[in-house]
This record gives C-alpha cells, structure tokens and sequence, in this order.
C-alpha cells in the first residue's frame, strides 16, 4: 500500500510539473506571438488620426487582416500496428483587427474577446500519439487619445471551461472607453497527424456594420494543398502566386469600403460582396471523387459537379437506408399489392407522413427535453430525399431529384460543398406536380418551404426504364412561389376596458395562421405530446407514451417522461405570454384563458388556430372623466423606418408575399361616446401591397377591419418607395387612438 500510495505521489509530482512546463511553453510561445504580430505590424495598423467625417461612426475599423498558413511534413512514427509514415499538418490562422471606438454601442461590442483557448483530441497508440491539437493566443492593447499604450494583461482572463482536453476563455478590455482605439489578434495553431480534413470554408466579407479602411487576405499554403474558392457578389479575385519552395500564395487587398447602409429585409449572401474559400492538403489515397487537385486553385461554383457526385450516390447508398417509413405505409395501405389500385398522390401522401411520423415525431431517450426535441429538430434534407427516391422507385413512380439552395443563403452558383445545398422530390401525376420537402415536423406534403420558392435548382431525373431506374439531368428551373393570400394571418380581437379599471384593456383574441407564418407559431405554441398524440393517431399508429407501455424495458421511462410532458403543460402558459409579447412589444399583465383551436398539422387541416383572453397596461391613458386608447397599437406594435434606410440601392429580401388581416371590435363604456374614430380610415394602394383601414361606430361598438398585404417575398430596389409608403402608413396608424369622451 505504501508503495502503491509513493507511486501515486510521484505521479501527481510528474502531472504537476509535466503542467507546469506546459504552462511555461504556452507563455513563451503567446510572447513570440506578440512581438510576430505587433512587432512586424504595417502602416495601416499603426494609424491613429481618422478622416473627420468618419467621427459620427459608431466605431470605424481601421484595418483588418487574416493570415493563414499551412505546412505539410512526414514523420516515421509508430501508428497502432507498426511504423509506418504518419503526416503531420500544422496550420496557422491569425486575425488582426484595429478599431476606433466612437460610441457606447460599440464599447460594449469590443468590450470582451472569447475564444476556445485548448483542444486536445489527441489519440495513442501504446507508446505513440497521433496529435490533434489547437492552442489560442490573444492580444490586446488600447491606445489612447495622446498617443499612450495600454497593454491588456492577457493572464486576466476568465477560463469559462476549463477541462483536461479543453478550454475556453473570456477576456475583459477593462479600461476601453468611447475615444480609444483598440488593436487586437486572435492567433488559433493547430497541429494534425493523420488527418487531412478540408480545412474551412473562410468567408471574408468586404464591408460591414462599421466602415473599414482597410482589409488585407493572405494564404500561404503547402504545395500539397487543393484549393477551391468563390468571389461572390462583385467581391475581388484572389491575386495568386506560388514561392520557390511551392507554396500556393493568395492574396485579397481592399480600402475605403463604406459600411453596408441597409440591414433590413437583406440576404446578405445574396447581395454583399465576399470572398469564400476552402483547401485541403491533398493526401496519397485522396478519394477519386475529391476534386482538390495538389497545389491548384479551382475558381467559381461547384454545383454541377456536387450534383453528379450526388447522382452517383443513389445507387450507392440504397444498402444504408432506412426503409422503416415505406415498409409502415405499406402495411397501412394494405400491401403493395393494393397499393397500386389506389389514387397515386394519396399512396405518395402516406409515404410521406410515415416518413415525418417516423424521422421527426422523436424523443430522446437520454436528455427527455421533451421542449425542444420534436419541434425544434431539422431532417437532413439530402440524405432523406434519396430515401424517399428509393420508396418511389419501388413503386415505379417517376420523379425529380431537385438539388438548390434558400434564398437566405448563398446561390446556386456560389456553392462549394454539397452541405450548402438542400433536396426536393417533385412527382409528376397525372399532370400535376406535387412536392416533399424535408424540413421540419410542420411541414406537409406538398408544401414548399418560403425559403426555397422561387429558388433556382439542379434536376436529377429518376425515370424508369425497362429493367431500372435511370438517373440522368433533369430540365432546370426554380421552384413556384406562393402568393399573398397563401400566407396569412388572421386575427379576431374582442376589446373592453376592464371593470375593476378603466386603464386596463381586456382583450380576447383568436388568430388563425396559413402558409408560411403557420410553422413558427406552431413550434411555439403546439405542445410536444399534442404533435405526437396527432401524427400517431392519423396514421393509426400507437403515440409515444403508448409505445412506452407496450415494452417491458422502455416502460421504465415512463414516469420520467409523464414529469416531462407535465412540465411543458405546465409551462404552457409562458408559451402564450412569449407570443403577446412578441406581438405588442410588452408583457400582459395577466394571461387569463389559452387554447389551440386547431393543430394545423395535416393537409385536412389547412390552418393553425389558437386563442387567448389576457388584460394590457399601457394601451389606455385617462383625461379627466374621458379615456384615450391607443386603437392602433391593436394590430401589433410597428417600429418607424430608421432614416438611414429610407434611402436604399440593394434589392429587398422579405419573408414572403404575405396577407394580415384584422377584425377589431371595441366596446364603448356605458355612458361614453367615441370620438375620432374617422381618423382611422387609411387607403395606401400600390403594385407592391396595400394597407387598407376602415372604422365606423354605433352606440355600443368601435368596428375596425385592417388588411396589410405585401405582394411579394421579392421586390427590386427600384420598388422601395411603395414598400416605404405602406411601412409609413402602418407606423402611423400604429399611433393613433380614440377618445372615450363622458356624456353630460
């Protein structure tokens, strides 16, 4: 014992200095960064006077610059079954940024640096180790209105984790004020044998939220190295060299690059000009489906290729799929046999449904976050349009493979990896087209995703010859596009002043959702077990709780995930409370009566219907004996258009065309009449949308209908004006308001 208890003593000794040195090399190494970056730093990182019309900026990046590198070295090591030649990769990015701050905003922007300081995934083999490690360094300093330098003490840091393989750090720029300029650099070292992952993809945007004066790219990259990169958006090419030792060497330089002026209704993917790149070190047993070729830079999209990399996957990921969803709707269908006498969409609906039953209708079985596990989970979109392809040719069932991307991302011609892209199955039947999208467990059978519509796609056709399917290039085209009245958002709202208080509104509103503004809603409000209880019971199948019960192993969960469903009933109520909030940009005072009028989950049940009684503060102001209420705020709260985007030259992005309308009645206190209710008439009309409001009032009844409608998800800079117009007129109906005036 005494001996084993020594042992483990020096253990500790040997774990304590083995610590310690690791501790004095990380200080040495984070010093010879320090003097690398800001001893060798250029002109523009020691600028400190700004041009004087740049003071009104809320912060101006004054230079910018990432530095990448690589380098590719074998060692004879021992690998687990012998020697034998291990690659080790070692990698370098730095990021360098000196920025002048100029308001609180920004001061509280810059005011921490986090950063992943260790990882270790390091493996061994008896003796030896393959390393997979990452070490992070980062500097600070503040340099102050009279020149003084204020070195940030970089061992002040704050470990948020702080694990044996793993940590994270936070650091605070403790004396930054409004007026200072901070320089700083984030130098990430990765050191990796045996592993030849692609590295990336870097994205370098050329602009942002704050002007920049100057940005600087630098790759210098081993002569193993493949490269593949995009300049998207007007965005400039990468200028390339090779050293004499072979390097690749790439560069990108910009200045004076204005801020971008609109944020609102954006796709920055779409319209801001960047640059976006990956590389590989490209090894001897590189796959042959790889398109990196050693020390060669590949310019502009690689979606046709993907596409036939995907194509060429059909057949070969048949033995892997999962064919659970087919084999249920061919049992609920009778057999195949039958299958085949019945109306083809309805067998592709029911293949469908298993298929969202199945993947999506999923509780862990380990956390039991019953919240968040079937609401909140997304299908892999590829790897499941093949399964459905594989259900459709059993069933000898032509169809379309369509390969694109969401117009909230990049396009199809700036892809680079085939995970930038999502599947649709499109069935041609009996002249009409009909869709599966593999998305989220809200999404129906022939229902496209808004982000989709309108986007253009690569088509793989699956078509049936004599003795198999083929799989060949399809027609190219973009998806259709819903109109304004598919989307809609309709609410009933019922309104009294409270009888115990005349300044509190009671409000009884019913809203019944279609199209694109049906899903969120549904994932906020529907409850976990409610969308199970649904799902299951369309298709006759046994809910989770009930599949629980019926083994003798898995019941054991069933008390645990009784508590969970419990809980989320009983927080069912906060749901609510989140959505009146979001809508009126403030807390009820009190949520009264909550219900779900209709799922909205299944084709028969087209809209999403819920309803709440709740009371508001804040919507009535007493004037002597008479009452001012805020009529308009009833249609949501609408924020005034920032001067600064009234003004725009980049296209307009928006969720979708969409449609809201609003049936308000307002009960007239007894012993009151209203006044000014003509005020709330509005007519603005245009080719982009409309806003239309209509009042009128008898003895007992405010009456208010509003129809806001927005023609279309896309419009062209050029239209911004009508948008505008209809934004204006919300705004300013959003602040009118009626007068309860007493009788006398």
């Amino acid at each position: 014992m005494k001996q084993f208890i020594a042992c483990l003593v020096l253990s500790g000794l040997a774990l304590c200095a083995h610590g310690q040195k690791d501790a004095e090399r990380y200080k040495a190494r984070a010093e010879e960064v320090r003097q690398d970056i800001w001893g060798k730093a250029t002109a523009e990182f020691k600028v400190t006077n700004l041009p004087a019309d740049m003071s009104n900026e809320s912060a101006v990046i004054i230079a910018r610059a990432f530095d990448i590198t690589n380098s590719s070295k074998s060692r004879f090591k021992w690998v687990g079954i012998g020697f034998n030649v291990a690659r080790r990769n070692l990698y370098r990015t730095v990021y360098h940024e000196r920025v002048k701050i100029n308001d609180k905003n920004a001061l509280n922007e810059f005011s921490t640096i986090e950063y992943r300081k260790k990882l270790d995934n390091s493996t061994r083999f008896g003796f030896s180790k393959l390393y997979n490690t990452m070490e992070t360094y980062i500097g600070a300093k503040i340099i102050k209105g009279d020149g003084k330098e204020v070195i940030v003490n970089t061992a002040e840091e704050v470990l948020t984790k702080d694990e044996k393989t793993r940590q994270e750090g936070k650091l605070a720029i403790s004396d930054l004020q409004v007026g200072d300029i901070l320089d700083y650099y984030i130098d990430v070292e990765e050191m990796k044998e045996n592993n030849d992952d692609e590295q990336g993809p870097f994205t370098f945007v050329m602009g942002g939220d704050y002007p920049m004066l100057y940005i600087n790219v630098r790759l210098q990259l081993d002569e193993k190295a493949g490269v593949q990169y995009i300049s998207a958006n007007g965005a400039p090419e990468l200028k390339h060299s090779t050293t004499d030792d072979g390097d690749l060497v790439l560069k990108l330089e910009a200045r004076n690059l204005a801020k971008f002026k609109s944020s609102m209704w954006t796709s920055p993917y779409r319209q801001w000009p960047y640059v976006i790149l990956q590389y590989k070190i490209v090894g001897r047993y590189e796959s042959p489906y790889s398109d990196y070729k050693a020390g060669t830079l590949h310019k502009g999209t690689m979606a046709f290729k993907l596409a036939d990399f995907y194509r060429g996957a059909i057949a070969q990921m048949r033995v892997s799929a999962d064919f659970t969803p087919q084999r249920l709707a061919y049992e609920y269908l009778g057999g195949k046999k039958k299958m085949r006498d019945l109306p083809k969409d309805s067998v592709v609906k029911v293949l469908f449904d298993y298929w969202r039953w199945q993947k999506l209708d999923v509780f862990n079985r380990q956390t039991i976050d019953v919240s968040q596990d079937v609401k909140y989970s997304r299908a892999n979109s590829l790897q499941n349009a093949l399964y459905m392809s594989y259900y459709l040719q059993d069933l000898d069932l032509d169809h379309d493979l369509l390969l694109l991307c969401s117009r909230n991302e990049q396009s199809l011609q700036n892809v680079l990896k085939l995970g930038d892209m999502d599947a649709v199955i499109r069935v041609a039947i009996d002249g009409k087209n009909y869709y599966m999208a593999f998305d989220d467990v809200t999404t129906r059978f022939n229902e496209i995703p808004v982000r989709f519509q309108g986007e253009e796609y690569i088509a793989i056709r699956a078509e049936k010859g004599r003795r198999a399917f083929s799989f060949t290039d399809g027609t190219a085209g973009s998806l259709p596009v819903t109109t304004a009245a598919d989307n809609t958002t309709t609410e009933t709202i019922r309104v009294q002043l409270a009888p115990s208080n005349g300044q509190l509104l009671q409000i009884d509103r019913s809203c019944s959702l279609t199209g694109a503004y049906r899903g969120s809603e549904q994932k906020r409000l529907l409850l976990s077990e409610d969308i199970d209880k649904v799902l299951s019971k369309a298709l006759s199948e046994k809910t989770h709780m009930e599949s629980l019960s019926a083994n003798k192993t898995s019941a054991k969960l069933v008390p645990d995930f009784t508590a969970a469903f419990t809980k989320e009933r009983n927080d069912w109520k906060k749901y609510f409370k989140a959505e009146i909030k979001e809508q009126y940009e403030e807390e009820p005072k009190e949520v009264t009566s909550y219900e779900i009028g209709d799922h909205g989950l299944l084709n028969s049940s087209p809209s999403f219907v819920y309803r709440s009684s709740f009371t508001m503060d804040n919507f009535v102001k007493k004037a002597g004996n008479n009452y001012i209420v805020d009529a308009g705020k009833l249609i949501g709260k609408f924020t005034k258009v920032d001067e600064k985007e009234r003004s725009r030259s980049l296209d307009v992005y928006m969720f979708s065309a969409r449609t809201f309308t609003f049936d308000i009645n307002i009960a007239i206190p007894e012993g009151y009449t209203a006044k000014g209710v003509e005020e709330l008439a509005t007519n603005v009309t245009n080719e982009s949308g409309s806003f239309v409001a209509r009042a009128s009032t008898d003895e007992k009844n405010v009456k208010i209908s509003v129809t806001r409608s927005f023609n279309k998800a896309f419009e062209p800079a050029a239209n911004w004006p009508n948008l505008l117009g209809l934004l204006d007129a919300v705004y300013a109906f959003n602040n009118k308001k009626i007068l309860f005036e007493k009788k006398k």
